[in-house]
């Protein structure tokens, strides 16, 4: 049951998805973004301090996955968090070092 492997481990029935099978389809997301955002920043016509905007859009669990991968949230950090309300944003800001960060109303309490 759900309960016996948790949220992250647990497979659904007849072709579901675990959140560990998500989590790895997300992983090879990340290395595309970061590879297509370093093509772009090498190419001439890129500005320097463009401030350009991603727009990702996707379904609750995937954007939990996406989070956990790319801050590094332990199984326990993603148990504990819950998908966000339909059609809500969040926002990912760069801090001054240049890396990215929750906005404030977003980060996980």
């Amino acid at each position: 049951s759900r309960t016996n492997f948790g949220r992250f481990f647990y497979r659904f029935p007849e072709g579901g998805e675990s959140g560990f099978d998500v989590y790895n389809r997300v992983s090879g997301f990340i290395g595309t973004l970061k590879r297509d955002s370093a093509e772009y920043y090498n190419d001439d016509e890129a500005q320097e301090g463009d401030s350009t905007t991603i727009c990702i859009v996707t379904h609750g669990l995937s954007l939990r996955l996406f989070l956990m991968r790319w801050f590094q949230y332990s199984v326990h950090e993603f148990e504990r968090s819950y998908n966000p309300k339909n059609a809500a944003v969040v926002v990912l800001e760069r801090d001054p070092g240049g890396w990215f960060e929750l906005s404030p109303v977003d980060r996980i309490a």
